[in-house]
């Protein structure tokens, strides 16, 4: 009853900690101290994805050292455990020196480290990373202690969403004052398409428009992506980038697998998992498209969408912006010319 009553406490506080804070690194922290101390593990850490999907990055850590920390990349591939916690599963390792599934025992044995427990970081369908809990002694986590480390874990994800969320709005106002302060329309769609790459965790990403006099889509900005990939083949020779421009949201899982990807092979060598791509509209017609090319597999997220909508109606809210000074510039210039010659100054303003 009284270790219940310390998993309830510690739950409560780790949960007023994520609730009143928007400092991403102090909520995570909490989270790992709680987690370990609750335990009475030695140790504990969150590791997230990379934006290319492939390496688990340290974001918060407890109780262990520098030196361990430093002991080389956390690659997936080489580490099954995290394999399969990304799958879903919560794994336990009684043993970590003796265990083969263990990428680094001689350097966990250093550290003290004896048993581990391993459960996934999940946020609407989406893989995050995983949070691990170390013990100094052999042990084995009782279904209490893993539950309760879940409950953290989903906490955890909380957190993780949050942060992004306010990174994402963040990102919005910039562009937003950006929008209202400046006409250069280039600048402005760069830092549209930067902050899509960024605040998706995407490798990169670029803005097609349609050019009005030959009809015909043209790369006007992009952000993360080589210039070889750029530049391979048309940009509106893929299925996906046509039903885009139709006016829907176009969702290409698996470059390897969907029929409406004809740049399949290029996207591959690019490192490109999945595309999201979402059109530009103005009035009842589309201008062009913001397409987003992940590492990861991306499923799809409401609120990935709304963001990546807000992102596009900036842009076109910036060419409109753009296009109406034009026109009044030329308006007003023409409008000048026409008074110097009334007066008869030619086409020049006089100097007085």
């Amino acid at each position: 009853m009284a270790k219940e009553a310390s998993f309830l406490s510690r739950l409560c506080k780790t949960c007023e900690n994520v609730t009143v804070t928007l400092d991403f690194d102090e909520a995570l922290s909490s989270v790992v101290k709680n987690a370990a101390q609750c335990l009475e593990a030695k140790a504990g850490s969150i590791r997230l994805l990379d934006k290319t999907g492939t390496i688990l990055e340290i974001a918060a850590t407890f109780g262990l050292s520098e030196t361990y920390l430093q002991k080389g990349p956390v690659k997936i591939a080489e580490n099954p455990v995290d394999q399969m916690a990304l799958k879903g599963e919560t794994v336990q390792v009684r043993d970590v020196t003796k265990d083969p599934r263990i990428r680094y025992p001689e350097e966990a044995k250093r550290e003290g480290l004896r048993s581990v427990l391993c459960v996934p970081l999940r946020c609407v369908r989406r893989n995050l990373g995983v949070l691990r809990i170390y013990s100094g002694e052999e042990r084995e986590f009782t279904p209490q202690e893993i539950s309760f480390i879940q409950v953290l874990a989903t906490q955890s994800a909380v957190v993780i969403k949050n942060a992004l969320r306010y990174r994402r709005m963040k990102s919005l106002n910039s562009i937003g004052r950006t929008i209202a302060s400046h006409l250069d329309i280039q600048s402005i769609l760069s830092l549209i398409s930067e902050s899509a790459t960024h605040d998706m965790s995407g490798t990169g990403s670029s803005i097609l428009l349609v050019n009005r006099e030959t009809g015909e889509l043209e790369v006007v900005a992009t952000h993360g992506l080589s210039e070889r990939f750029v530049r391979e083949g048309p940009v509106d020779m893929d299925e996906s980038i046509r039903e885009c421009m139709q006016g829907k949201d176009v969702i290409v899982e698996d470059v390897s697998e969907d029929p409406r990807l004809e740049r399949a092979e290029e996207a591959r060598r690019e490192g490109i998992h999945s595309v999201v791509c979402v059109p530009l509209k103005l009035n009842e017609g589309v201008i062009g498209g913001l397409l987003v090319y992940t590492a990861y597999r991306y499923e799809i997220d409401e609120e990935d969408l709304e963001f990546l909508h807000t992102l596009a109606g900036f842009g076109v809210v910036a060419l409109e912006n753009a296009r109406l000074y034009r026109h009044v510039k030329r308006d007003y210039d023409d409008l000048a010319k026409d008074v110097w010659k009334w007066y008869d100054w030619g086409e020049r303003e006089p100097r007085i």
